[in-house]
């Protein structure tokens, strides 16, 4: 491959990743209901082609045919519902890890207060790091999307970071190659 070929494709995708990164980073639920859209798409595609098929192939239908008829009205139902609310399944997500967070943060705690009768010193940190841990579960109970917007914020950094590291990655090794071209 030569030099203007590798400068011209890591250039055309490093302004794709800039983009989604900045996209992602300046606008996260926006983000999230686009891939929630998409999603839904796909879902009602799948489900409405196989309904299709399975229409036009009525002649006799096996109980795995009824099965694949069952989860295609579901993954229409579902689509519809991303449609109408596309964060909505993120907030389930979230609440659900919320509440495992806080369940397993009290299980840890109510363990820490058998362990500090043993007069450990170190239990303080365990507590500490415990409070952060029910804390945070609340939080995402409390307000789900705050999860959804923070991992979409930090997957367009590290778009962005992707970006710089590949354009400065293109320009050692197109002035690499150029140099090689030049010497054969």
């Amino acid at each position: 491959m030569n030099y203007k070929m590798l400068k011209w494709n890591s250039s055309i995708n490093a302004l794709i990743f800039l983009l989604l990164g900045l996209l992602l980073l300046i606008f996260p639920i926006e983000s999230i209901s686009i891939g929630g859209y998409l999603i839904a798409s796909i879902l009602m595609l799948g489900g409405i082609g196989y309904l299709i098929r399975i229409y036009k192939e009525r002649a006799s239908l096996t109980n795995r045919d009824i099965i694949y008829i069952i989860l295609s009205i579901v993954a229409i139902g579902v689509s519809i519902s991303i449609f109408v609310n596309p964060t909505w399944i993120i907030r389930v997500i979230n609440i659900l890890v919320g509440l495992i967070l806080l369940i397993s943060g009290l299980i840890n705690l109510n363990n820490i207060l058998k362990f500090r009768k043993n007069r450990t010193t170190s239990w303080w940190i365990y507590i500490s790091l415990i409070g952060i841990i029910v804390l945070l579960g609340i939080l995402i109970i409390v307000n789900p999307l705050w999860l959804a917007k923070v991992i979409t914020r930090l997957a367009g950094v590290a778009l962005i970071i992707d970006t710089l590291i590949t354009m400065l990655l293109t320009k050692k090794v197109s002035k690499y190659l150029m140099i090689e071209e030049k010497t054969e």
